[in-house]
């Protein structure tokens, strides 16, 4: 609590005495917020600007006027909030190549609801690269990328079995890490089942899911079966050059485009699913 006085004196030389008082939130009432990407990064033409809350967002209408976004290829985005604390910013296609996205948040001050009080001004900028667009398809069993619309490289793979399928639609490359060590316990599977392999290490991971699926350089019990026919547990399996050519040449914010599987598209909140997400839903 502020106490403050203060004086006036008007034209005639009258002056006159008064004392008011304030209040701020206290620190349980002050909500912050991540943002993603980080500020500086560069990324592909499909990430989504995130912001994820502390506290729950009930007065949305004044958070979303309290974020300018612009783009240097004058795309225009709107908001999507998947739950009170998380919301997401994309346009209608993809970002354009090499363009620069400011997001401009004014913060401070907002009433969130509830009592709660955003506690945060700041400017991110996000760098846009290359257009790098792959198609894995799980009926012919290839993988192919394009870098500018352009072709860039052609491969075999292996995706999700009938059991495991690969998962549809748009996926948005997350990390990458040069071995990832798989655990099938961690998808409910036990000893016993003919489908659990252990645990093993893959090269070239490149993760698409929170939740496990990657591209990566096949086992060697699949290198056979490349090209052929699907066998895996829902990850893009590629052979050696692949998988490395990926590794090395694709990023966060890429994007694969999953075609003839039976898998359902990914939940919003396992990875960047927002374009599989119609625009006028979307920008609802």
């Amino acid at each position: 609590r502020y106490n403050f006085t203060y004086s006036v004196v008007d034209d005639a030389g009258r002056e006159t005495h008064s004392t008011r008082a304030f209040t701020t939130v206290s620190t349980a009432n002050e909500a912050d917020a991540a943002i993603y990407p980080l500020d500086g990064m560069k990324v592909g033409v499909a990430q989504p600007l995130q912001i994820t809350f502390s506290e729950p967002v009930l007065n949305r209408t004044a958070v979303e006027k309290a974020i300018k976004i612009t783009s240097t290829s004058g795309q225009v985005g709107d908001f999507h909030w998947f739950n009170n604390n998380t919301v997401r910013y994309r346009p209608d296609a993809f970002w354009a190549a090499n363009s620069t996205i400011t997001m401009d948040m004014k913060l401070f001050g907002v009433e969130l609801g509830n009592g709660q009080v955003g506690n945060f001004n700041k400017t991110v900028t996000v760098h846009i690269g290359d257009k790098k667009v792959a198609v894995a398809d799980a009926k012919a069993h290839t993988f192919s990328v394009s870098i500018n619309d352009k072709p860039a490289g052609h491969w075999p793979a292996t995706m999700g079995d009938t059991r495991f399928p690969s998962a549809r639609g748009f996926l948005v490359f997350m990390e990458k890490h040069r071995v990832e060590h798989m655990d099938a316990s961690t998808i409910g599977l036990k000893p016993g089942d003919p489908a659990y392999y252990g645990q093993l290490d893959v090269n070239y991971a490149t993760r698409l899911t929170p939740s496990g699926e990657f591209i990566h350089q096949a086992t060697e019990s699949a290198m056979p079966y490349i090209g052929k026919t699907n066998l895996s547990h829902g990850c893009i399996g590629l052979g050696p050059d692949g998988a490395k050519w990926v590794f090395d040449n694709m990023t966060t914010g890429d994007v694969v485009q999953v075609v003839n599987t039976e898998g359902e598209y990914a939940n919003f909140d396992d990875g960047f699913g927002d374009w599989n997400i119609p625009w006028a839903q979307y920008a609802n």
